[in-house]
């Protein structure tokens, strides 16, 4: 944003290590947090809803969990981002990046989930963002969709390293803002 002399907007990241959207992970879930860490927040504009990762991963890797996990997740996106809208915020859905390397995590039926979740955010997710982000295949391996790039691997299979999130934020539309 600096290099492309975009100075009038101001980041405030309120993610989560560990987060999940529905149930889970290491905090407060996104569900009973956006209000107050978004859309509560004076001077917003716009909104990312980058998450989903940690509802998949640590879910059974069974048709049936992964079918419901990702109904769920597309139901609260489609949940967040009309009060997001409501609220006068510009959406951007970004796409759950890969994970398939990581032992916890990986699984078919997992991965179909991730899919079919990304397809959904791609398309707009129907109408309920404004813009989308695809970080997944911006540090997705060459032919392997599922997992990361080892070059922007962390380590776990996980994680990006500084490596990959500079891709990401080097990937990022920036005429988002425009």
């Amino acid at each position: 944003m600096q290099t492309t002399k975009i100075t009038n907007i101001a980041i405030n990241n309120e993610a989560a290590g560990g987060n999940a959207v529905l149930a889970g992970g290491l905090g407060p879930t996104l569900l009973t947090r956006y209000k107050r860490d978004a859309l509560l927040q004076p001077g917003a504009k716009y909104i990312m809803i980058f998450e989903g990762v940690n509802d998949i991963g640590p879910g059974a890797n069974n048709a049936t969990v992964q079918t419901l996990r990702g109904d769920q997740l597309i139901a609260a996106f489609t949940q967040i981002a009309a009060d997001a809208k409501k609220a006068g915020l510009v959406t951007i859905g970004a796409t759950i990046t890969p994970f398939g390397a990581n032992a916890g995590y990986a699984g078919v039926e997992k991965e179909k989930t991730r899919l079919r979740v990304n397809e959904w955010v791609m398309s707009k997710g129907n109408g309920s963002y404004d813009f989308v982000v695809d970080f997944a295949s911006m540090i997705a391996a060459k032919g392997q969709p599922s997992v990361m790039d080892k070059s922007f691997d962390s380590g776990d299979g996980l994680h990006p390293n500084v490596k990959g999130y500079q891709a990401m934020a080097d990937g990022f539309p920036l005429s988002i803002f425009n």
